[in-house]
């Protein structure tokens, strides 16, 4: 039987199973004769589809690790003319095999060698029949290796010292392409030969061009994130900073072509004191070159014994350095032989959702020499998000904080805020004398703070860090946990399919996100037929129906909660909560969860746009007296009265909800600059 399991398609698609199920129940998806499995051919089919952009449905779950195609990380160096030229060089490979990508990179290998060495280009191009770097046996030998299978002959004089396509014989394992380099990187990508790229000391030139020229899929596949140039510069000018560089060591476990190497090199490290150690061959090939190129006193033995083609999270060699640097991949997909070794040998591996970050985290506190510091470039997530939390303690179980950059988002395409992270294998958590770079903001963490491995709250300085914690300590707090009921809005699976712009029979309104406001519901514009077991997901019917309830936006840069009696449906961007804390009315719970202090708990402890339930149930109430609350629900019934300003009655009755907290003048101060700017959400 050629058919294939429902584990297959999954893994072929790239999709999980419950996607899988939706899919087979919206009819995007259609089982096998048997039910239970599918034809192989038609799945093929779709995954061609949707890899060559004619099925829209990845395109809809921005499944990224589907992507295609080639993209140019212009970020990667700072150089115009060469990221120009490597433009114009991707413009001409429609298509390429990886002996074209090998003779593509060795041709521009030569180039940057010859002009480090001040060799003229003209003439001393890679397949002269005595070029100069022939005479450089590391140099010559770096370049073999590159080409790997490939062989290539004949004179070239091309114009300003080009390669001439059209006069070189090209030979893999022996067979001759009859087209030379018309064919060997496939349809047009000869013409990536006749450009010229400048060495750049400073810069991973040939790293740039590799990665340009990689399949986008295979990169994603992998988790390789390729670090912009004052990303790597940020992190070696703060290792590099001062002297004692003397003696030290340096590896990147994980090093790509060399980029964190040769900004080492750059900034007066030894070259005979860096390591590096990547899975890709072609990576490594071009990263001993690049350390070459800057230091022509290296033998072959000692690039090789220096940057290794292998797998670090396997390694068991034992050695340890005085700092461990990179960026590590974010979200590799591991096969499953290796995720059975990884969950033998690492604490922070999991048999789901394994990140691979966390494990080399975990990895690089071990190469530590005492008193040595890890530096990596990481997602922001890792301070904060409960799948991390094995990493953070990994961190504080042995390490102090010394420097923390937040970057915000500096990968291309990609929304994932970005953080460098130095931390020194001594002591336990230690935050004093932590130095952080935040937002334009530059400060010296002077205590010692006792977040532990739930999240690193690392972002604020001391002042506005005793502020949450005296918001998180209030006396006689209660808290909506085990105290509330909580519900997700409608997940209709196709919501141009479901929604309306003008009411049917037996349709009724429904509330989006941005329908919501701070004590108040916009006038909806769409309508929809409650038709339970049409939708892809649907909360208890009676919790959408209930007498009175809160609605709130999932994601918004600030908490905003509305009052809702009139049994309205609503979409998964506007959630439900129906608090019943003992002893509290709901509109009181609204004025506390409308609060600028709530914006400001939220804001500090999670550090996220999305208003989670974890996020909302650990939020300290304060239980006022009767008559207080009495109070500022007659507030709150005014602010949803109220047609003109709201603006003036929202602070009045924030004044009263930070009086509940004890707030201290400065800290109402703080909080108030904090969010200054942004919206209320009042109209």
């Amino acid at each position: 039987m050629n058919n294939m399991t429902m584990e297959d398609v999954c893994s072929t698609l790239s999709i999980s199973a419950a996607t899988a199920r939706n899919w087979i129940r919206l009819g995007k998806l259609l089982p096998a004769g048997d039910g239970k499995t599918f034809c192989r051919d038609s799945i093929e089919k779709m995954r061609s589809e949707m890899e060559s952009g004619g099925d829209s449905r990845l395109k809809s779950r921005r499944n990224k690790k589907r992507i295609r195609g080639k993209a140019l990380y212009k970020d990667y160096i700072q150089h115009n003319g060469n990221c120009a030229a490597v433009g114009r060089i991707l413009l001409s490979c429609r298509t390429l095999t990886e002996e074209g990508l090998r003779l593509i990179l060795a041709h521009f290998a030569v180039q940057l060698y010859n002009q480090s060495k001040g060799i003229p280009v003209e003439g001393n191009s890679l397949c002269d029949k005595e070029p100069s770097y022939s005479k450089d046996p590391v140099f010559l030998a770096l370049v073999l290796d590159l080409l790997g299978k490939v062989t290539v002959e004949g004179t070239v004089r091309g114009e300003n010292g080009t390669m001439n396509r059209d006069e070189a014989t090209v030979r893999i394992e022996g067979r001759t392409l009859e087209g030379g380099f018309l064919d060997i990187g496939g349809a047009g990508s000869g013409g990536a030969l006749e450009y010229l790229l400048e060495f750049v000391p400073t810069e991973d030139t040939l790293g740039f061009l590799y990665i340009s020229l990689r399949d986008l899929g295979a990169r994603k596949q992998t988790g390789a994130y390729y670090t912009p140039g004052n990303v790597v510069g940020s992190l070696a000018d703060r290792l590099c900073a001062g002297s004692g560089l003397e003696g030290k060591t340096f590896f990147d476990p994980c090093c790509g072509t060399g980029n964190f190497l040769i900004g080492l090199l750059n900034r007066g490290v030894d070259a005979s004191n860096v390591y590096g150690q990547d899975l890709d061959e072609i990576s490594v090939q071009i990263a001993r070159i690049n350390l070459f190129l800057l230091d022509g006193s290296l033998t072959k033995a000692q690039l090789e014994r220096q940057v290794i083609c292998g797998d670090t999270l396997a390694d068991t060699s034992g050695r340890k350095f005085s700092v461990v640097l990179g960026n590590p991949p974010w979200g590799y997909v591991f096969s499953p032989e290796e995720i059975e070794y990884l969950l033998k040998h690492y604490r922070t591996a999991r048999p789901k959702g394994m990140e691979s970050y966390d494990l080399f985290i975990e990895k690089g506190i071990g190469l530590l020499e005492p008193e040595g510091y890890l530096a990596y470039v990481l997602p922001e997530a890792l301070f904060g998000v409960a799948s991390h939390k094995k990493a953070r303690e990994c961190i504080v179980e042995s390490c102090s904080f010394r420097f923390v950059q937040y970057f915000g988002d500096i990968f291309p395409g990609v929304q994932c805020p970005a953080v460098l992270m130095v931390v020194q294998k001594s002591g336990k958590g230690k935050t004093q004398n932590c130095q952080v770079s935040y937002q334009g903001r530059e400060f010296t963490i002077c205590e010692d703070r006792s977040f532990g491995a739930a999240s690193f709250l690392l972002h604020m300085d001391d002042g506005e860090y005793h502020c949450l914690e005296a918001i998180s300590s209030v006396a006689d707090a209660r808290y909506l946990a085990g105290n509330a009921k909580f519900a997700l809005g409608i997940v209709t699976g196709d919501n141009k399919a479901f929604l309306k712009d003008a009411p049917e029979d037996g349709a009724e309104w429904i509330l989006k996100g941005s329908d919501i406001l701070r004590y108040s519901v916009k006038q909806p514009n769409h309508y929809i037929q409650f038709t339970k077991n049409a939708f892809q997901q649907v909360a208890p019917i009676e919790l959408y129906r209930a007498e009175e309830k809160l609605l709130y936006r999932f994601i918004s840069d600030m908490p905003v909660f509305a009052y809702d009696n009139k049994q309205m449906l609503t979409l998964n961007s506007c959630n439900i909560l129906i608090p019943q804390i003992a002893g509290m009315e709901m509109k009181y719970v609204l004025a506390a969860l409308n609060s600028r202090v709530a914006a400001y708990f939220f804001r500090e402890s999670f550090h996220s746009v999305k208003l989670l339930r974890s996020h909302i149930e650990t939020l300290p109430i304060p239980m006022p007296c009767e008559a207080k609350q009495r109070e500022i629900v007659e507030y709150v019934e005014r602010m949803m009265d109220l047609c003109g300003d709201k603006a003036r009655y929202y602070e009045e009755l924030d004044n009263l909800v930070m009086d509940l907290y004890s707030l201290k003048a400065n800290q109402k101060e703080i909080i108030r600059k904090a969010l200054s700017g942004r919206n209320l959400y009042l109209a």
